[in-house]
């Protein structure tokens, strides 16, 4: 009796051992994770603005009391805003803080108010990552356990919400510094003046607006001065587009304007910008017909009603003798199968990259042109 309890004491032992090892098998592996090392954003290379405040605001804080209200309180979305960087961090993280945690009924949280990435890879800009916003304040890890070299990278901030503070964090034995390379920062940038569709509306997240397409494809920063219901060909405005050292301006308000002014107020914007930049060529850009349009008389006609006042204003302008200036008619800007639009009116990513592909060699041909 006594000499069988040892046998079955070391029995049951290697039973216990045995279970834990299929335990172990069978729970998830976590990885240990590293030190990070957190650095504000605006130490880096900041695109799609004018000035250098310490913010992310699309205008200096001088014009608040020359703006109206509607377009001051829109410039502090960090639409276009993006943040150059380099590192051979294995892992990034991003945390950020918008001012409003604004949210849209027919507009994804990733476009409103996160953030995504861009690494460059042989030469093009690759897409990474996009940090999805959980509250005002959001942490995303964008890279984790990744290829410890040299990268060129790109980060894009919310469209329709600002950014009070935004913190890159990369591996405690990571470098990190402004780029080294020119992409998107030694060119003059285009700035593209318009509506809540110039602005992103309704991108499902930053990068998928059609002007942060533009700028990756064409090499060149793009100030985004969409605001959302108030582009109106506003004089005041075109008084901070004047500021700019731009390659080119382009105009882009039919969407917001109502027909009646449309005419006066772009023959007087674009004489204003010829004004203060003559050498600077200005493109106007017609609104597309909204899909929805198609079932309502009434709207349709007011969408071409629109297009006839901005090529008279278009006529007008050449028949008086301003040089450089050119003209964009808009029939197929988001295709013809109808599946471009959120809303009946902005775009999908989808019609995003439709009015990318759509104004790209316009916007070539002037650049090349000047």
């Amino acid at each position: 009796m006594h000499c069988k309890r040892p046998f079955f004491i070391l029995l049951f032992c290697i039973l216990c051992q045995a279970t834990v090892f299929a335990l172990n098998d069978s729970l998830p592996v976590t990885p240990i994770k590293a030190a990070m090392h957190f650095y504000n954003g605006t130490e880096f290379t900041v695109t799609g603005r004018f000035h250098h405040e310490n913010n992310y605001h699309r205008f200096p804080d001088r014009f608040k009391n020359i703006l109206r209200k509607d377009v001051w309180n829109l410039g502090e979305n960090s639409a276009g805003i993006a943040i150059r960087f380099r590192t051979n961090a294995s892992d990034i993280k991003i945390r950020w803080t918008v001012m409003d945690d604004n949210v849209l009924s027919h507009m994804a949280s990733t476009g409103v108010k996160g953030v995504d990435l861009y690494a460059m890879v042989k030469g093009a800009w690759r897409f990474v990552q996009t940090g999805r916003p959980t509250d005002k304040t959001s942490q995303a890890i964008m890279i984790e356990q990744g290829e410890p070299v040299y990268r060129e990278y790109l980060l894009n901030l919310p469209l329709y919400d600002g950014v009070d503070s935004l913190f890159i964090g990369v591996n405690a034995n990571a470098i990190i510094s402004i780029p080294t390379e020119p992409w998107l920062i030694n060119k003059k940038p285009v700035v593209y003046y318009g509506s809540s569709i110039a602005q992103g509306g309704c991108a499902s997240r930053p990068g998928m607006a059609f002007t942060n397409i533009l700028s990756r494809k064409l090499d060149r920063s793009f100030i985004n001065m969409g605001f959302s219901g108030n582009g109106t060909f506003d004089s005041s405005v075109a008084a901070a587009m004047c500021e700019v050292d731009a390659a080119l301006f382009v105009v882009d308000c039919n969407p917001n304007t109502e027909t009646a002014l449309i005419y006066e107020r772009a023959v007087k914007l674009v004489q204003q910008l010829k004004r203060c930049k003559p050498n600077i060529p200005v493109l106007l850009v017609e609104n597309y017909l909204y899909e929805n349009s198609f079932f309502m008389i009434e709207k349709q006609a007011d969408n071409e009603a629109k297009r006839k006042e901005l090529r008279r204003a278009f006529s007008t302008l050449s028949t008086k003798g301003i040089k450089n200036i050119y003209y964009q008619k808009s029939d197929g800007m988001i295709g013809d199968d109808h599946e471009g639009a959120v809303d009946g009116v902005h775009p999908t990513d989808l019609g995003m990259l439709r009015i990318a592909d759509f104004l790209l060699p316009a916007i070539k041909n002037i650049l090349s042109n000047k």
